[in-house]
């Protein structure tokens, strides 16, 4: 039996990423003779359950699973939450400690590596384990650079357009979400964007297009049959999308703006008023292939930048693409976008009603969390939650110890995201961050013991709703990032009677939020938090501001004390400023200027070498480098400003 079970376990893994159900292929009929084997002799063999369950696309239903029961006092909402969280946490954890190598890499090849973690920002900024998680993406962003596999900003492999993504462009770009303004992760992106410039061109025609789909840093094809654009072409533009988002760099803008113009050039509406959008467009001549936008591998991926120029120039053609697909393929198609396009685009009326038509329906998904936004009622998540702790808990040996390829296995935490988050931050092959909140725990274990849930969140307006499961108070951190920089109101207080609503008497105060911004909070035990947050009055954007950053790469020791290299990242050029090195109560130990710096708007890194004193007798260990703007002043980010000794 253990011999048949290795059979299975293995040449499954060779065949998980077709998933081939044919006796037509060799390798298919001896793994179904071996499976049926076992199965004739152990019926009851649970892997090997989950295994054919897998293989067979679940074609005999369900295996039976018991759910695990809460506590006494605890809401079942809740308790659900957490369970499935445990079990995303069980997943990643055992990637990183079983697989992971000093290198950086899991064994599965860094570009099918790359993909897989993917997953580690959302769990992260959930508050699972974001040191250790940011660790892990961070040591494989590295080892791809140092195993050469860039070139001049693109992969020095000569490969098709989504390869060309998974060489480590995306795991630069998920980099970046946990580690928001870091110079190293920012000006990688910046060297990706300035050399995908030489891979999307305007065409005879005037039109913005992918002008190779088989390119590297050292050679790109741009004839006969590889100067088509595809709907994976647009993977690779994520670099852009950020950067977009993050100092509106006005380069990578004009890419994601122009090639949704381009696309849009062979826009056509159909008689029954949908739009038809081609699949590919060929850049030498302007032709078209291979159906609709809608369907085929990968044809939602360019909703993702039609959605970035959309929030960044407000014009509603950008809409198009997403109401076209919506209308053709249905209201679930609003889930391929981050943010909460319910509240967002002001759709619960339509789009919202739909979807909980279809939740009676559903065994789990978007439907069920759609129901709970239009309702309220955490019926409709605990069905979810359900649905989720049955298929972790049936499919974890499959994607842990089961060894499939690194690039096959997953965690699904994007529903998870949506509740903890308001909306999803990242997911394989998504690139515009949807996120209103993230979070960070005091105790190890501290996302474990806090179910949190954030409905109706807008840029303006969003709550908090949060349960403490445990008998301490658990204080967290909540970072705002999908919000309207400006003063906001938060109104607090405990709901007791579960309706989501403080009773009794509410704390009210002002606090400035905006992206990146942090503020620290306290959660009663055994008891639900309600905070409510509306925006009062708006400033100054961050991606429109200076920024002065620094990582733990540019503060080295040096001649005479530390040297420090002080980089500008913003939108605006930076008028000078001050590096500073403080003990751990503040107190300012040495200075040094720093020159003006331009903004690095030709995508070229602008940076300015400082000598910090070390005062006689001290030593650097513990303490704080930090570098601020004249006065203090508003930057992008705060998060890159400091970085503590080692």
């Amino acid at each position: 039996m253990a011999d048949r079970f290795n059979q299975v376990r293995d040449n499954w893994g060779f065949l998980v990423e077709e998933h081939t159900s044919s006796k037509r292929q060799g390798l298919y009929r001896r793994l179904y003779a071996d499976i049926s084997d076992l199965l004739r002799v152990d019926p009851d063999h649970r892997e090997a359950r989950a295994y054919w369950a897998d293989i067979s696309y679940g074609n005999q239903g369900d295996l039976p699973f018991r759910q695990p029961e809460p506590p006494p006092g605890v809401p079942l909402w809740a308790f659900r939450q957490v369970e499935e969280l445990k079990l995303a946490r069980r997943f990643v954890n055992w990637w990183i400690d079983q697989r992971q190598v000093a290198f950086g890499d899991f064994g599965g090849g860094i570009s099918d590596d790359s993909d897989m973690v993917q997953q580690w920002p959302g769990l992260a900024l959930m508050g699972v384990d974001p040191d250790k998680l940011n660790a892990s993406l961070t040591a494989l962003a590295d080892a791809a650079h140092r195993h050469g596999m860039f070139t001049d900003g693109l992969a020095t492999l000569v490969t098709d357009e989504l390869h060309a993504y998974e060489e480590g462009i995306n795991s630069d770009s998920a980099a970046l979400y946990l580690n928001w303004g870091n110079p190293k992760v920012v000006e990688r992106m910046m060297a990706t964007v300035d050399a995908l410039h030489r891979v999307v061109l305007p065409n005879p025609a005037g039109h913005l297009h992918f002008a190779s789909n088989w390119y590297g840093g050292n050679k790109i094809y741009r004839e006969g049959p590889w100067e088509w654009g595809k709907p994976y072409s647009y993977t690779v533009i994520h670099p852009a999308v950020l950067l977009g988002g993050f100092n509106a760099d006005p380069r990578s803008r004009a890419m994601v703006i122009g090639l949704c113009d381009g696309y849009l050039a062979h826009a056509r509406q159909a008689p029954d008023g949908t739009w038809v959008l081609p699949n590919e467009v060929n850049w030498r001549t302007d032709a078209e292939r291979g159906g609709e936008i809608h369907q085929g591998s990968g044809a939602t991926v360019p909703l993702q930048l039609f959605w970035a120029a959309y929030r960044w120039t407000g014009d509603e053609k950008y809409l198009r693409p997403l109401l076209n697909r919506v209308a053709k393929a249905g209201e679930r198609s609003i889930n391929e976008m981050g943010e909460n396009l319910l509240d967002v685009l002001g759709r619960r009326g339509d789009w919202g009603k739909a979807l909980l038509d279809k939740a009676a329906g559903a065994k789990g998904g978007f439907e069920l969390y759609a129901a709970w936004q239009v309702t309220g009622d955490k019926a409709w998540l605990e069905r979810l939650a359900a649905e989720g702790i049955r298929d972790k808990s049936q499919n974890l040996y499959m994607n842990t110890e089961g060894h499939w390829w690194s690039d096959r296995v997953e965690s699904p935490s994007d529903l998870l995201q949506r509740q903890r988050l308001g909306g999803v931050a990242l997911r394989r092959n998504w690139q515009y961050p949807g996120h209103t909140v993230s979070w960070r725990f005091a105790e190890p274990d501290g996302a474990e013991q806090v179910a949190i849930l954030v409905p109706g969140a807008t840029r303006d307006r969003f709550t908090v709703i949060a349960h403490n499961l445990s008998d301490r108070p658990q204080a967290a951190t909540m970072t705002t990032w999908n919000v309207t920089a400006g003063q906001w109101r938060m109104v607090a207080g405990v709901d007791r009677d579960g309706d989501d609503r403080p009773d009794g008497e509410t704390a009210s105060q002002a606090v400035p939020l905006e992206r990146s911004a942090s503020l620290p909070l306290t959660l009663a035990p055994g008891q639900t938090t309600v905070l409510a947050f509306t925006l009062e009055q708006p400033t100054t954007p961050t991606e429109q501001r200076p920024d002065l950053g620094i990582g733990p790469d540019d503060v080295r020791p040096g001649r005479g004390g530390l040297s420090v290299t002080v980089h500008s990242l913003g939108a605006a050029d930076a008028a000078g400023g001050t590096v500073l090195l403080e003990d751990g109560d503040g107190k300012v130990l040495a200075s040094a200027p720093v020159p003006a710096l331009a903004a690095p708007r030709d995508l070229k890194p602008r940076t300015a070498e400082v000598t910090l004193p070390l005062p006689a007798g001290v030593k650097p260990a513990g303490l704080t480098v930090r570098v601020a703007l004249p006065g203090d002043a508003a930057e992008v980010t705060m998060a890159n400003n400091r970085v503590r000794l080692p």
